[in-house]
C-alpha cells in the first residue's frame, strides 16, 4: 500500500507570486508606464511561468 501523493504547496506560492508580479507589470505598462520591450517580455514570461506552476498544483495527479 503506497501513500497518497501530496501536493507541492511551493508550486502554489511561486505560481501566485509570478502571476501577481507579471500581472502588476503588465497593468502598469497598460496604464502608462514606459517599459522597454525586454521588460514586457520578462513580465509575460512571469505570467506564463506562474500559470504553469498553478497548472502543476491544481492538475490531476497521475495514477500508476
Amino acid at each position: 500500500m503506497t501513500a497518497a501523493p501530496r501536493k507541492n504547496y511551493f508550486n502554489l506560492v511561486v505560481g501566485l507570486a509570478f502571476l501577481g508580479y507579471g500581472g502588476y507589470r503588465i497593468y502598469t505598462f497598460l496604464t502608462g508606464a514606459e517599459y522597454t520591450t525586454f521588460r514586457i517580455i520578462i513580465a509575460i514570461g512571469f505570467i506564463v511561468l506562474g500559470g504553469f506552476d498553478l497548472y502543476k498544483f491544481f492538475g490531476k495527479d497521475k495514477e500508476a
